[in-house]
């Protein structure tokens, strides 16, 4: 019995072995060369190959299409990484280059003015609940600057220093109460003294002791007279200080106020000059509040 089963199992094997030789040999022979078995045998075994041809089509088919989404991924996530270091190194030489320029202009105006003047870089900003800056502090103490001396950038005035210790020293916005500056109106050279209102919402000042028959409209540029301050502290002429915005022309006394915007953006200064040594002062004369209280309180003057 166990003789039979072996001798079995070795027919089957050969039989297995020799039929894919006789289907190869059966595809190999010229068709002029096929003898009624060969064709048989192709009839049996076209239905074969044509099943063991499709599953291995699909196959392929899965398998090819797999590893190229799995290389796709790939390569869409290292593009993906190298765009975002693209952008960042762009991001980074853009604000590199914006503080390069601000350097350059800020050194171009240093050099130009005849003020001798310290950069120094704002470390804090104090802020009011509505958020507007109320005052700064530069990275700049004692030793290189003084209390009441001028900060100021290209665009225009920011303020004055108002204290000094060890490395840092805060300063006072150009809008501050606090803070009072000769200027004159740009388009007509009428002088007046610009008085910081201190609103908690806007930059804003007014201009005091302007003669109530000088002619200034909404819109005139204000700069700086280059007149030594009540406090001490002269700034450069001809800096930007604000552009008028409301005008109360009085209909009796000498003088009329006016309300102008701050021309200087506290909010995103950065870098600002320190004023050290202030320009030759002018000849030309503002009135100041010891002017004020000389004044006749009345019209008539006497002979």
């Amino acid at each position: 019995m166990l003789v039979a089963r072996r001798t079995k199992e070795i027919i089957l094997s050969v039989m297995l072995l020799a039929l894919p030789v006789i289907f190869l040999f059966a595809n190999i022979k010229s068709p002029h060369q096929l003898n009624r078995f060969d064709r048989m045998i192709l009839r049996l075994s076209t239905p074969v190959q044509a099943v063991t041809y499709s599953i291995y089509r699909f196959a392929n088919r899965i398998w090819v299409n797999y590893i190229y989404l799995v290389n796709l991924k790939k390569e869409n996530n290292r593009l993906r990484l190298e765009n975002a270091a693209l952008k960042a190194n762009s991001a980074i030489l853009e604000i590199w280059a914006q503080r390069g320029k601000e350097i350059e202009r800020l050194l171009g105006f240093k050099e130009a003015s005849t003020s001798e003047m310290v950069a120094a870089k704002v470390v804090y900003k104090s802020l009011s609940p509505y958020y507007r800056v109320v005052k700064l502090r530069i990275d700049k103490g004692k030793g290189k600057i003084k209390p009441n001396d001028p900060v100021v950038i290209p665009e225009g005035v920011v303020g004055k220093v108002h204290r000094v210790y060890a490395r840092y020293a805060d300063v006072l916005l150009a809008v501050d109460p606090h803070v009072k500056i000769p200027v004159v109106v740009k388009r007509t050279g009428s002088e007046a003294l610009l008085v910081g209102l201190g609103d908690k919402r806007h930059y804003t000042a007014q201009l005091t002791y302007m003669k109530r028959e000088e002619e200034v409209r909404v819109g005139d540029i204000v700069v700086t007279s280059g007149l030594g301050g009540l406090q001490g502290t002269r700034y450069p002429p001809d800096l930007p200080v604000g552009r008028v915005t409301k005008v109360f022309k009085k209909k009796f006394g000498k003088f009329q106020n006016m309300i102008l915007e701050a021309t200087v953006d506290f909010s995103n200064l950065d870098k600002v000059l320190v004023v050290v040594t202030p320009p030759p002062p002018s000849e030309t004369h503002v009135p100041s509040l010891e002017d004020e209280k000389k004044l006749p309180r009345t019209g008539l003057r006497p002979y």
